[in-house]
Parts: C-alpha cells; sequence; structure tokens
C-alpha cells in the first residue's frame, strides 16, 4: 500500500510529506548550510514502511526515455530535469508501484527493487556488505592459522564457486594461499585471468623475485627484507600481490613475514592517539628511482603512512623504508616527532606480525595496501636457486569479479 492518504488511485498534490535535507547556499566565498523541506513518498513493502524522495526516484525511472537496460545506465535528459518534481498519481500492485509525474511522464518500479535500495541504515549496512564490499575482519598474528585460508589451483581455474570462496576470504583477511600450482613460470597467469587482467608497472606485467647482484631494486637481494608495502610511489598503487614460489631455499631463511596494518591501526588509534594522529596526517615523499629493463624511470608520490577515507577507515596503508624520500615535506618541528611515530609503526607491526614459508606449488596472495610484509634472509645454492614469479592486481578487478560471482550464484530479489 501507499501510505499518503490514498485508495486506489489518488491526486495527493495536497498531501505532501516532507523530510528534512540540506542545501547549500553561496554568500559571498562562503557555503552555508541551511534546511528546507522536500517530499518522500511512503510504500509499504513486506510489512515496513519505507520512504523514497521523488526526486530520488523521477532519477531512478526505469523507462527506456530514462534507463537503458542492456548498458545499465541511466540516459535521462539532465537538461530537462526538474529537481522539485512532484508525483501526481500514484497506483501499486502486489508487486510494483506506478507513479504518474505531475509533467505527465510514467515510472513503474518493482517493489523488490525499491527494498533492495532501502534507505534504511540496516539496508544500507547489508547492501554495502553484501555487494559493494565485504567487511574486512582484522587479525593478529597469533592467529594467522584461523584466517589463512588455503585453495586449490585447478578448483579455482575450473569453478566459479571456488573462485568466489576463495575471493570472498580474501577480500575479508587480506591474505589467502593457493596451492598445488602448475611448474610453469605463466602459471599465475591462469589465477588472474579468472579475475581481470594483470596491473602492470615499470616492473612489467610480472616479475621474478630472485637474487641479483646489481639490482635496481633490494626485494631482489637474499638479505633480509624489511616489511614493507609494493610501490607506495605510485599513486594508483597495486591493491593485490600475488608470488608464485617456483623455486624455495633449502636454507632455514627465506620465511615470509606478514602482519594486518588494520589491526596495528586501531590498537595505536587506542594506545598511542598521538603517533597515530602523525601517522594519519603527516605526508611523506615516497619514490623509485631507477631503470628496468632498459626503461629509465622517476616515480614520486605524497602521502600519509595510514590514509583515511571521511568515516575515520582505513583505505590504504604506505610503508617502505627503502622507497621512502630524502625530501620531508612538512614543518621542521614534526620531523622527530614523527620518526618515532613511524618507529613504533614499525616495531608494533613486527611485534603482530605471522611467519609462513611458502613451497614449491604455493601462490601468496596478500592485500598490497593493507598488510606489511618481508622475507628474512636466505642462502641459495647451486641447486637450488630461490624463485618467485610475482603479478599485480587491482581491488577494483576483484571487487568486479566478486560482485559477477555473487549475481550469478546466489542473487538477491531486486539485486
Amino acid at each position: 500500500m501507499i501510505v499518503l492518504r490514498r485508495l486506489q488511485s489518488v491526486n495527493i498534490s495536497r498531501h505532501l510529506q516532507n523530510i528534512s535535507v540540506l542545501r547549500l547556499d553561496k554568500f559571498h566565498t562562503n557555503y552555508i548550510l541551511r534546511s528546507e523541506f522536500k517530499d518522500v513518498m511512503k510504500i509499504e513493502i513486506n510489512g515496513k514502511v519505507l520512504q523514497f524522495p521523488y526526486v530520488w526516484l523521477r532519477d531512478n525511472c526505469q523507462c527506456e526515455k530514462c534507463f537503458h537496460s542492456s548498458a545499465k545506465s541511466r540516459i535521462i535528459d539532465w537538461s530537462k530535469f526538474d529537481l522539485n518534481v512532484q508525483p501526481k498519481n500514484v497506483n501499486q500492485s502486489d508487486n510494483s508501484v506506478q507513479v504518474i509525474w505531475n509533467d505527465g511522464h510514467v515510472s513503474d518500479f518493482k517493489l523488490s527493487w525499491l527494498n533492495y535500495r532501502s534507505f534504511v541504515k540496516e539496508s544500507q549496512k547489508n547492501y554495502t556488505n553484501t555487494l559493494y564490499k565485504p567487511a574486512k575482519i582484522t587479525w593478529h598474528g597469533d592467529d594467522f592459522d584461523k584466517v589463512f585460508s588455503k585453495h586449490d589451483y585447478n578448483e579455482i581455474v575450473h569453478s566459479d564457486n571456488a573462485l568466489y570462496d576463495w575471493l570472498h576470504k580474501f577480500s575479508i583477511y587480506g591474505v589467502a594461499l593457493i596451492q598445488n600450482t602448475p611448474d610453469s613460470e605463466t602459471a599465475v597467469d591462469g589465477i588472474v585471468d579468472r579475475i581481470g587482467f594483470t596491473k602492470k608497472t615499470h616492473y612489467g606485467e610480472k616479475f621474478v623475485v630472485q637474487h641479483v647482484a646489481n639490482t635496481s631494486n633490494v626485494a631482489y637481494l637474499s638479505n633480509n627484507l624489511q616489511m614493507h608495502t609494493d610501490l607506495p610511489y605510485y599513486e594508483y598503487c597495486p591493491g593485490v600481490n600475488l608470488l608464485h614460489c617456483l623455486v624455495q631455499t633449502a636454507s632455514k631463511g627465506g620465511e615470509n613475514l606478514l602482519s594486518d596494518c588494520h589491526y596495528t591501526v586501531a590498537y595505536m588509534k587506542e594506545k598511542y592517539p598521538n603517533e597515530y594522529k602523525l601517522l594519519t596526517e603527516t605526508e611523506v615523499e615516497w619514490s623509485d628511482v631507477g631503470c628496468e629493463n632498459g626503461n629509465e624511470f622517476y616515480k614520486l608520490y605524497r602521502s600519509p603512512v595510514i590514509c583515511l577515507d571521511k568515516h575515520s577507515q582505513v583505505i590504504r596503508i604506505n610503508f617502505s623504508i627503502p622507497q621512502r624520500g630524502s625530501h620531508f615535506p612538512g614543518p621542521i618541528e614534526s620531523v622527530k616527532p614523527w620518526y618515532v611515530a613511524h618507529s613504533l609503526f614499525y616495531e608494533l607491526n613486527e611485534k603482530f606480525s605471522a611467519r609462513f614459508k611458502t613451497k614449491a606449488g604455493d601462490i601468496l596472495v596478500f592485500d598490497n595496501i593493507r598488510l606489511l610484509h618481508g622475507r628474512n634472509m636466505y642462502e641459495d645454492k647451486n641447486n637450488n636457486v630461490r624463485k618467485l614469479i610475482g603479478a599485480y592486481l587491482d581491488w577494483d578487478e576483484i571487487y568486479s569479479r566478486l560482485r559477477c560471482l555473487k549475481v550469478k550464484l546466489d542473487p538477491e530479489d531486486g539485486i
């Protein structure tokens, strides 16, 4: 039913329902928030009375004049759009509602479609966590075995259910392992192709990780590799790292260190608020200068160690001692306090880290903008030279594939 004083079809222009919205008025060079009233439609769906603003309903009309069904795109002519549009008549059936607007345009909405897009906070949260991005769960190194899910290469390549299971768990915890990978330098392509495509950098579409004496990258040395994120000097930094172990060292070294920075950040925010604040506000200049395969590069990017969104949630971690530039773009008085905070962040991540050594046939997959990763020193022998094949992916591609699989394997009514 439509909760707007009507029986069947009623002219409702005189029975306006109001909600408070915000309007920005320009006064000289300042913008002032003022409150005014706009109209909403109340619709009962599955026993719940839901509210939908008139302007939102008209903007989201699904008719062929306003929405292209195969392109899934709005084609409404915005130059003719009326922000103060009003419904003239409203009719509801068991499964849909029809709105006739004051300009004569007719919009039809399925109730399930409207219910899925409800403005109720609980519904919006459910949409965010099930379709937009699964909610992350932080972890301490002591709990690594509980969150470190293991998946089979061939199952991922051939089964959508296995692919979804891997990507869903990986998106939540930021780390996973793919086992039984073929002994081939191109095997990682089979995983990437199931998702989208690699993130190409100045190190190529894929890269080889093994000891190289005269290298442009300290990750290619067999020395102790301090915990870091890859490529913090990229404004559009690769979100995911895949490391396929072709040959693992037989020495005691070569273990990976992994730490969930989201856990560390939450800990610092509570226990060390001043240091936390410095790491979220102080810009750092990240750099990489060199030559790879004949291509010279000089990368610079400025961003804090801890990047937050408008909800104060962590969206990216930047951390690499080798790739932190020598130019400090902040005031001189903040230098020493920042170094103290930086050192604390590193020490805590080491304290909270987990250790894990891959074996031949494993692909270690981890969130490059959430986890710090490192490796302890190892030794090669002539018949046992450690070798990994690496590739990067963007989170945009992973979340896109997750949504496609969600719609295919577990669709919700109205999605």
